[in-house]
């Protein structure tokens, strides 16, 4: 470097140093094939067709992939869907509480109902998301199970004896 010239021209000077050409990246998913084999010439095709938009082909496949992925997703969910087998069910609303027991949860199916355990559970999921409950000790939250079970102890408690009764006699 001369002593007139500035850094930024010494810093132009020295981009000659490679081959001259560009190196493109490129998303590629698993499974899919990637040309490698492109002359000086396609390289610079391809780089005006990318500034003009022409070659958007592959971005859009990407796109539509991973919409039709959200897509699935959503079908999947579990919160959404009125499950239609019991123990489907059971088995959702277990997951969703974080409940082990689910012979509790078959017992409170068989004496509320499907319609009104799931109004619970919904409710059970609006007490978590606002923070949760404390357990009486003030020492740490219930699990969604607990405040479901606690819920059912305040509003129904017939119905909570009634499935801790066959609780105990399945746990014996």
């Amino acid at each position: 470097m001369e002593k007139g010239e500035s850094i930024l021209e010494a810093i132009y000077e020295d981009e000659d140093l490679g081959d001259g050409e560009d190196v493109e990246m490129v998303d590629v998913e698993e499974g899919e094939l990637v040309e490698c084999c492109n002359s000086g010439n396609d390289r610079e095709k391809s780089g005006s067709a990318a500034v003009n938009g022409e070659n958007q082909v592959p971005h859009s496949k990407n796109k539509k992939r991973r919409a039709n992925k959200r897509n699935n997703k959503r079908k999947k969910g579990g919160s959404g869907h009125k499950p239609l087998d019991i123990n489907q069910f059971v088995l959702d609303t277990c997951r969703r509480l974080k409940e082990k027991k689910s012979y509790m949860v078959y017992n409170a199916v068989g004496c509320l109902g499907v319609s009104a355990l799931s109004d619970l559970v919904v409710e059970v999921c609006a007490i978590q998301s606002c923070g949760g409950q404390m357990t009486a000790d003030g020492k740490r939250c219930r699990t969604g199970g607990g405040i479901l079970w606690n819920i059912l102890k305040v509003r129904q408690p017939a119905a909570y004896r009634e499935i801790m009764k066959k609780t105990k006699d399945f746990e014996k």
